[in-house]
């Protein structure tokens, strides 16, 4: 951080002195939330059970106030602890005077404030001296939650009793008693029971660490003081967030993003924002989106209030503290029974992914009108992230297994004055989530990786470029493998801003080694894998922003000598003239290329596609005999 910023953030926290707050004690006890929050993430990171936890970190830990409000969070994902409130409200009101010491409330109800069934939440009250102050909270995502198929997350579910065990707020624990009845209950309606005991068990961990923590916490600066630095802390978030957003041109802007499908087989669903800015608070209404989808693919409110914020975080400085004082700046709002926002019974499974990540899309469209420094072009939505499970017949165990693979994971969007990330999925995540290693996989499950790489020229291209799409080829060993497709952007890709062009989307496909036949799936659906075939997943790049004749030649070069982009894309796209040996720039030509290229293409849009279906990969990759299922169950 720079002196310049030093001297900003210290007067900063000296205005907090109007109410008695000391500055230093002030950081040092935002610190110590922060540290406490980390602990709990690498507790529930070290001690649980099953990859989507252990290894790749799908879950969020976070301290709130006794009123429910968020004020800290570490190495979490924004989807999870963006909404967090939502459902912990919920359990507040659900047990409202009868909160005790030692309890232990969990849910996975997306109709009570939760993201999706998939994500289960445990939180745990922090007393001191009898009076409850603070709560500790985690959210992770299981790998079974009780769905007709085996996975937690079901595209062709058609209800909330298709596609998961509803718990609404509910005691796991009892003044420090388990009620091992609701416990065994729980377990007996998932697969995979004894594995998912021990992330119960781990989130438990976590958040009974957490409180030990705060307890201490609460001891070293007495519960009165500490209060009131709660509130300053949330006060600097809530100050700091109203200027950047007052510097934001008021308005009311449109961005429109398109779902490929909801799981059952409709296609192309328009997710609508309309975002108004008015001094310091900004409100996304998603009136006008398609209604409710027949399959799992629909959004919650828990998952709206996050997607409507993601966007706007960051599109502020990152360093303020993303807590109940930041959040408080931005509403959100959505007819009841739209896709955005479905009426019970209508299963949500997909709601984290998708319409979160078009949710996310349209509220980027919107702002790249608005404050087009501060934005992002599209981010990848095809992940290739597949829900696979099968029966491990090596050394005789014939043991049931499941994993949710996030190595497939799309790219980033880029922005004025960077690249997109490979491999970050969605804003969701934004990068939260690690991909498992090869080995592991391996030595974990009955499968091989055949490949695991770039995908050359998958992203959208532009001055900054999007991240680069992977492809990764799995291929089950000794047994056949059930492989459930999440995610989108297959028909629908990133869009690309200020000139850059759109991802090229991606796909998914199983394919017979000995006769090279090909089925390709959407990107939802269900494709069970034989020996002797794999499932191949093509992720999607980012998109891309501005000029791409902008770009340094130097740079591009630098992408063709790693199989990033094509000698084909750094002529045709980028006016590149290379040495196809060494690499090296032919300046004269290069300019002559790009001088030829910007008189021949006229003006360049501020956004593409504006149409949906406008991705390209399918069409590029399909062969003849080849054949393509939508939604397949």
């Amino acid at each position: 951080m720079s002196i310049e910023n030093l001297d900003r953030r210290a007067q900063e926290l000296a205005a907090a002195t109007e109410k008695d707050i000391d500055p230093i004690t002030f950081s040092v006890i935002l610190n110590r939330f922060n540290t406490i929050a980390r602990e709990m993430t690498l507790t529930l990171e070290y001690t649980s059970w099953t990859s989507i936890l252990a290894l790749a970190r799908d879950f969020s830990c976070a301290i709130y106030d006794a009123k429910a409000r968020q004020v800290c969070m570490m190495d979490a994902l924004p989807i999870h602890t963006n909404s967090l409130h939502v459902i912990l409200g919920s359990m507040v009101k659900a047990f409202e005077g009868e909160v005790y010491e030692g309890d232990v409330i969990v849910s996975n109800d997306p109709y009570s404030g939760n993201t999706h069934v998939g994500d289960f939440v445990t939180a745990c009250p922090v007393f001191h001296e009898g009076k409850h102050l603070f709560w500790a909270v985690t959210k992770g995502h299981q790998l079974d939650c009780g769905a007709y198929q085996a996975t937690s997350v079901a595209p062709s579910a058609k209800d909330v009793w298709q596609e998961a065990l509803q718990l609404p707020p509910i005691k796991f624990y009892e003044k420090g008693k388990p009620r091992q009845d609701v416990i065994n209950m729980y377990l007996a309606n998932v697969r995979y029971k004894e594995m998912l005991y021990g992330d119960l068990m781990a989130q438990l961990g976590s958040i009974w660490t957490g409180t030990r923590r705060m307890i201490e916490l609460i001891e070293e600066y007495g519960a009165d003081d500490l209060e009131r630095y709660v509130e300053a802390i949330l006060d600097y978030a809530d100050r700091r967030t109203s200027e950047q957003i007052k510097a934001m041109p008021d308005g009311s802007y449109v961005g429109e993003a398109w779902i490929d499908t909801d799981g059952s087989g409709n296609t192309n669903l328009l997710v609508r924002a309309e975002v108004t800015i008015e001094d310091d608070h900004v409100h996304v209404d998603y009136a006008g989106s398609a209604p409710q989808g027949e399959g799992g693919t629909n959004g919650t409110q828990g998952v709206m209030e996050a997607s409507a914020g993601i966007p706007l975080l960051c599109a502020i400085d990152a360093d303020i503290p993303h807590n109940d004082g930041c959040l408080r700046h931005i509403t959100t709002d959505a007819p009841e029974g739209s896709i955005v926002k479905a009426k019970y019974p209508a299963a949500t499974a997909m709601a984290t992914l998708c319409p979160a990540g078009q949710e996310q899309e349209a509220v980027w469209k919107a702002l790249a009108q608005a404050v087009p420094d501060r934005t992002s072009a599209g981010y990848g939505g095809f992940h290739c992230v597949p829900s696979i499970s099968g029966v491990d017949r090596r050394d005789g165990a014939n043991a049931e297994w499941a994993a949710m693979f996030f190595n497939g994971g799309s790219a980033g969007g880029a922005s004025k004055n960077a690249d997109g990330w490979p491999l970050i999925m969605t804003s969701s995540g934004m990068g939260g989530l690690k991909i498992l290693s090869t080995e592991m996989c391996e030595l974990l499950y009955p499968i091989m990786i055949d490949r695991h790489e770039i995908e050359t020229d998958s992203m959208g291209h532009g001055t900054t470029m999007g991240g680069a799409g992977i492809n990764i080829v799995v291929r089950p060993y000794d047994s056949p493998m059930d492989c459930h497709a999440t995610g989108d952007g297959a028909s629908n890709p990133p869009f690309g801003l200020f000139g850059g062009t759109p991802g090229i989307g991606g796909g998914n496909y199983r394919e017979d080694l000995e006769t090279g036949h090909r089925t390709y799936c959407s990107s939802k659906g269900f494709l069970k894998i034989d020996e002797g075939q794999t499932w191949v997943g093509v992720s999607s790049g980012g998109g891309g922003y501005g000029d791409p004749l902008q770009r340094p030649a130097a740079r591009v070069a630098e992408h063709v000598r790693d199989e990033i982009i094509s000698f084909e894309t750094a002529r045709d796209v980028y006016g590149v003239e290379l040495d196809p040996e060494t690499f090296q720039v032919f300046e004269a030509a290069t300019e002559a290329r790009r001088a030829k290229l910007a008189a021949e293409r006229g003006e360049l849009p501020m956004l593409q596609p504006t149409k949906p279906d406008a991705a390209t990969w399918l069409a590029g990759h399909m062969r003849q005999g080849d054949e393509y299922l939508i939604d397949p169950q």
